[in-house]
């Protein structure tokens, strides 16, 4: 009898682009089972495209924090009718095991309603929250006490009790038409750039100055280049901010799509440009994992070893930070700019001050980054933390 899994991952659509290498490890070791996802319900498209996927059981968090603050107030019968009658609805019967990937109290709740048998974030049961080694591993790196070596999306499959898979395929992205006046993009010779202009954390926004300088370079150097904005509806004043500024006869090679598509619309165009720049927030993981080259400027919190983009020949600008900024945020003086549109040129400069420039690699260790410039040696700490947290995996 075929058994039935369920992938839990309720975070956002960064965290949910990285399971990929923990479903597609699933799928390589148990080919015969049939993977579902759970995943927050505005995510449910993008779940849906993530190979290895049978189907994707969404998630509503806006109707249970509703019910949440109702029932503290005081919890009713039809507090819990309704939320029994949505379980009910979720499932038709229970799975046999859940990977549960996020820490949250609801996603532990969620596997242990969903499911026989429970993997992941906790070793006991819904009540004794102990954290399984891989979390408390990923706890470790959060909090800055432990060094990253090991990628975010490999410590999911470690969760699983799997090692990283061989070979990640990227996401089909569906045909879906674009509004009309966007269909150019990709059509012609570029390079095409897609530049995000938000980010899902204030702390990770970008400064309209820094991005104006940078496109205007851009379109400077690069004769042949066009640049797509992208972001959601709330990014779409900083998208007019930026156009503002730029000398008129700019504007022509600059395309604004902030605000004016669905998921699937966005993993379509980002997929039609050559390369995309933004800070570390899910559109620059969807960019690779759709197939596209990136350039990640990782300041703030974001740490390139832990949450790079996935896969092959990506560079992340790291911010540096001192010794008394390992627990804050950093915050940069000077941004990568000349420096990002010289690599787009296929050259680069290890002498930035205040960044380093990182690679991607991958091996059967899963991802890691080399500082450009040196060799691409994979980091010895990485077996060292898969020998010690999964001795399995060591063959």
């Amino acid at each position: 009898m075929t058994r039935r899994a369920l992938v839990i991952q309720l975070a956002r659509l960064g965290d949910l682009v990285q399971t990929i290498p923990a479903i597609t490890a699933l799928k390589e070791s148990h080919a015969d089972w049939d993977v579902d996802l759970l995943c927050p319900a505005p995510l449910a498209d993008i779940g849906q495209l993530l190979p290895g996927i049978s189907a994707v059981v969404k998630w509503d968090g806006a109707a249970w924090h509703r019910r949440a603050i109702s029932a503290e107030a005081q919890i009713r019968s039809e507090h819990i009718a309704e939320a029994d009658a949505e379980l009910r609805a979720t499932m038709e019967d229970r799975y046999d095991c859940a990977f549960v990937l996020n820490q949250h109290p609801r996603s532990i709740l969620a596997g242990a309603l969903l499911a026989r048998e429970n993997l992941g974030a906790i070793t006991g049961g819904p009540l004794d929250q102990r954290l399984s080694p891989w979390a408390l591993y990923i706890r470790s790196v959060s909090t800055a006490k432990q060094s990253p070596r090991i990628h975010l999306a490999d410590a999911f499959c470690g969760m699983c009790g799997m090692s990283p898979p061989k070979q990640i395929m990227p996401i089909r992205v569906p045909e879906t038409a674009l509004p009309t006046d966007l269909d150019p993009i990709g059509q012609s010779e570029g390079p095409w750039v897609g530049v995000l202009v938000g980010a899902g954390d204030r702390e990770r926004l970008v400064p309209v100055a820094a991005w104006e300088r940078m496109i205007t370079e851009c379109l400077e150097i690069l004769p042949a280049s066009r640049i797509v904005l992208v972001g959601d509806q709330h990014e779409q004043e900083r998208a007019q901010c930026i156009q503002g500024s730029l000398p008129p006869f700019f504007l022509g090679r600059v395309w604004d799509s902030t605000g004016r598509l669905s998921l699937i619309q966005l993993a379509g165009l980002l997929a039609r440009c050559q390369i995309v720049i933004g800070a570390d927030t899910g559109p620059l993981h969807l960019a690779a994992a759709v197939g596209t080259r990136v350039i990640g400027w990782y300041f703030a919190r974001a740490r390139v070893h832990d949450t790079g983009p996935y896969g092959p020949h990506h560079w992340v600008w790291q911010a540096e930070r001192g010794e008394m900024e390992r627990m804050h945020a950093v915050k940069p003086s000077r941004w990568p700019i000349t420096e990002t549109i010289a690599l787009l040129r296929g050259h680069y400069d290890t002498t930035v001050a205040d960044w380093s420039l990182w690679e991607s690699y991958r091996d059967h260790w899963g991802a890691y980054y080399v500082e450009a410039g040196r060799e691409p040696v994979e980091p010895i700490q990485r077996e060292q933390v898969w020998r010690q947290l999964q001795p399995s995996s060591v063959s």
